[in-house]
């Protein structure tokens, strides 16, 4: 089962271009968004790259015409460290006197790339600042393990967001088009917490298969740490979880009552490991 890991917030500061490289900047800031990435540029005030995760440099015939690229690209060159990555991007593949400089000035915690793809692109930049072979063996001590795929990534955030207010939790989110496999991940995980949840709104489909798979993986009906299986009244009903009767508690419930009833799950569940 293709599944990704996207756990870490990712603030990208996407420097300025000139006006003949406008339309490259908005389609990248667009693949960013829709990849889950924040997007912040000089719009956000003179501090926004200082707290940003990581920069983009749009290379161009005219790159060397934007006075405040430049100094944003100067700017990103005292922060970059193991924390604070620069990714300078030239889909153009042109070359000039200025680009060769900046080609040379390439050192560790900085990426050059020329591929065309901005959507290649981000998915390069995406698996450089999530380091997911070190996430996959980092076990987070929780209360909850928050899963949902990243088409019902809106409504997901808001639950998770009202879960934070009562309770700790990791979240993980699951895309389609990725197929790196995530099954011990998820095993770790679930061990660090003391109940895991299976989110969905659009997603059913997906849910109702991946929810299966994952309860086999992590042990069945003899995990310590038991699943709630919990969908969105907008789009889900509850003929569609019959086939979990027995097997995964679950319910369907709008989504402002959805926190609630992870929250009863939850209590239900340490109050029963305290009587064994």
């Amino acid at each position: 089962m293709p599944i990704s890991l996207f756990t870490k917030h990712i603030r990208v500061f996407v420097a300025d271009t000139s006006p003949q490289e406008d339309a490259v900047r908005l389609k990248l800031c667009r693949v960013l968004s829709r990849a889950g990435l924040e997007v912040v540029d000089s719009s956000q005030g003179d501090d926004a790259i200082n707290n940003a995760d990581c920069s983009v440099h749009i290379l161009a015939e005219s790159s060397d015409g934007k006075p405040s690229a430049v100094v944003q690209y100067n700017a990103a060159k005292q922060l970059r460290s193991e924390h604070f990555k620069m990714f300078v991007w030239n889909p153009s593949w042109f070359v000039n006197e200025f680009i060769n400089n900046i080609r040379r000035d390439v050192v560790e915690n900085t990426i050059y790339s020329s591929t065309r793809s901005p959507i290649v692109f981000v998915e390069e930049l995406r698996g450089i600042m999530n380091m997911r072979k070190d996430a996959v063996n980092e076990v987070q001590q929780n209360d909850i393990f928050f899963i949902y795929n990243d088409l019902d990534k809106d409504t997901a955030i808001d639950i998770y967001n009202m879960l934070t207010d009562i309770q700790t939790v990791s979240k993980l989110s699951i895309t389609m088009s990725n197929y790196t496999d995530y099954t011990q991940y998820i095993r770790n995980q679930l061990q660090g917490c003391k109940i895991g949840v299976i989110y969905y709104n659009y997603a059913g489909d997906w849910a109702l298969s991946f929810a299966r798979q994952v309860w086999k993986d992590t042990g069945g009906s003899s995990s310590p740490s038991p699943w709630f299986l919990v969908a969105n009244s907008d789009h889900a009903k509850e003929e569609d979880l019959r086939a979990f009767n027995g097997i995964i508690e679950h319910s369907v419930r709008e989504k402002s009552l959805i926190p609630l009833d992870i929250k009863i799950f939850f209590d239900k569940t340490v109050e029963s490991k305290l009587k064994e």
